[in-house]
């Protein structure tokens, strides 16, 4: 996984503690339950793909805080979570697939 459920966790938690919401207000922002919140800010379940990007959008969070600790193509990594967020599901897919292809591509 590229980002550590416990660093995400703390990420999660600090913003919504900084932008002075509840538990509460940030569940119904996202359509999730507040038992759901706690557990993703104990670091007790990852969000899936569209529930991430609910969370970043909300709270705010640039894809650059997400990648910080991983020192090789940090940027990279972030512009590409960037783009997919305005990418619908048919587009990411097409892109993962592409992905795997030069993956497997020598050059």
């Amino acid at each position: 996984m590229l980002i550590q459920q416990e660093r995400l966790a703390k990420i999660i938690k600090t913003r919504r503690l900084d932008m002075g919401l509840s538990q509460e207000q940030l569940a119904e922002k996202i359509d999730k339950s507040i038992s759901f919140i706690g557990q993703v800010e104990r670091g007790e379940c990852f969000p899936k793909y569209e529930t991430l990007q609910a969370l970043i959008a909300c709270l705010g969070i640039d894809a650059n805080e997400l990648f910080t600790e991983n020192p090789i193509g940090r940027d990279d990594l972030s512009e590409l979570f960037n783009l997919t967020l305005h990418m619908d599901e048919k587009k990411r897919s097409l892109l993962i697939e592409f992905a795997r292809l030069l993956h497997k591509t020598p050059l």
